[in-house]
């Protein structure tokens, strides 16, 4: 594919934005690269090159040249509402994600590779890691992008540069921001773990995220398949032209054979159906994942998505930081129960207000009997105190160094859950930070 003479802009100069510069540039675009703030402030993250203008977001002259431009390349973090993006979409110019943009870069390169394509609201991470693990041990040359790692227009600059061959497997992680910007993507077989409210700073309505989701399948057809588990409700909304089929969560692990629950470390249904989701996957595409199992023996879950930490006799402790809606939180707290009957669990909230999905519906009533108390700290601690009060028992502290301080004082045995349930943003630069916040206070803790 040449860009030769077209113009781009690529918007949002994150890990995917620079992969998509550099990308342009060398399918021999001029490129805007596009950014909110002075350039002089993130300018240093682009390497310099003739054929590339660094534009600020905010100046006179963003708006002009992104009118002028034969295609917009948008990072996640960015909504399609956004306001300086209206003249563009009215115009017609077309605004899509890193992914469709690589897509149609590999799209001449793709004969020997299968791509395997996964969203949901939760669990994508881990559900792709394993296909990953598994696939390698079954001795596919793997790629792993998307929404996790490296970006696809990476991998489709080292392959169309000659500086890797192509894999023999893609597997994507695919978020709804993602989604909404997809035109010709099309992969060999598709998910959708699981939907359910997220993402309210985004989306007025739980069906308009929904509908995100669902576009992973706009151009499977009837001889593809898509899996799905369960839909929230959007069951109806939902008529793909590809094969539906419907995976139960197991509610054992008897559903796979003694070799199998063997080499899988991680705990809970819902790791089940991650696994049964990755194995049904990788089936499709023709890979004997059987073969891979031995990759499975030392994977304790993807960092900060209910990774089990050190700890000591008596004590389990599981930070689970990625955690940024209820529904993570829950199926987190159920797993627990799931795997650590009868253990009291100290259960810890806390995060960014984000507006709608905020509340908590008393959805966490029914374990009442399992937690033996709730902390809560930073900006939602405080609104879910005064929801909490009077059904739990349950403290409210300004940070995570204070919460493990009582905790440290109060909790000698059973479950440590760190399952926040909200974004990081208030306290910390990520949810990445904040998991390794939470590692070193636990350690700390440990050490005493």
């Amino acid at each position: 594919m040449s860009l030769q003479g077209r113009n781009i802009a690529v918007v949002g100069m994150g890990v995917s934005g620079l992969a998509s510069v550099r990308l342009a540039l060398f399918l021999g675009a001029d490129v805007f690269a596009v950014n909110s703030g002075n350039t002089e402030e993130w300018g240093s993250r682009v390497e310099a090159h003739d054929r590339l203008q660094l534009l600020s977001q905010e100046s006179p002259d963003c708006q002009s040249a992104l009118s002028q431009c034969d295609s917009i390349i948008l990072s996640p973090g960015i909504a399609r509402e956004s306001e300086f993006l209206k003249e563009c979409l009215t115009k017609g110019i077309e605004v899509i994600s890193e992914i469709e943009f690589a897509y149609r870069a590999l799209k001449n390169s793709l004969s020997k590779t299968k791509i395997i394509s996964v969203t949901g609201t939760n669990g994508k991470t881990t559900t792709v890691t394993i296909i990953d693990l598994l696939a390698r041990g079954a001795g596919c040359s793997s790629f792993l992008g998307g929404n996790i790692g490296t970006p696809l227009a990476t991998y489709a600059l080292e392959v169309l540069s000659s500086k890797r061959s192509e894999a023999s497997l893609i597997t994507l992680e695919l978020s709804s921001f993602q989604l909404e910007s997809m035109d010709t993507f099309k992969s060999d077989v598709a998910a959708i773990l699981n939907i359910s409210a997220n993402h309210g700073e985004r989306y007025e309505r739980v069906s308009d995220y929904a509908r995100a989701k669902f576009s992973i399948a706009d151009n499977l057809d009837d001889s593809d398949n898509i899996f799905v588990g369960d839909l929230g409700g959007f069951e109806k909304e939902f008529n793909p032209s590809c094969n539906l089929i419907k995976l139960e969560v197991p509610r054992s692990a008897d559903i796979f054979s003694g070799n199998v629950r063997e080499s899988f470390q991680l705990i809970g249904e819902h790791n089940l159906s991650n696994l049964n989701f990755a194995t049904k996957l990788l089936e499709t595409v023709g890979v004997d994942w059987k073969n891979g199992l031995e990759q499975l023996k030392e994977f304790q879950g993807v960092s900060y998505r209910l990774q089990k930490r050190p700890s000591r006799e008596g004590l389990y402790i599981f930070n689970d930081a990625k955690s940024t809606n209820w529904e993570a939180s829950l199926t987190a707290l159920k797993a627990c129960e799931f795997s650590y009957k009868n253990l009291p669990i100290s259960l810890i909230l806390g995060g960014k207000l984000r507006g709608h999905g905020d509340q908590l519906e008393s959805k966490l009533d029914a374990h009442k009997e399992s937690i033996s108390k709730v902390f809560l700290y930073g900006e939602s601690g405080k609104v879910l105190l005064e929801e909490f009060k009077e059904k739990f028992n349950c403290d409210y502290f300004k940070t995570l160094d204070e919460v493990i301080k009582n905790i440290s004082v109060e909790v000698e045995k059973g479950v440590i859950l760190f399952s926040p349930a909200f974004p990081s943003f208030d306290l910390y630069e990520n949810y990445v930070k904040r998991g390794e916040h939470f590692d070193l206070l636990i350690s700390e803790y440990l050490e005493r």
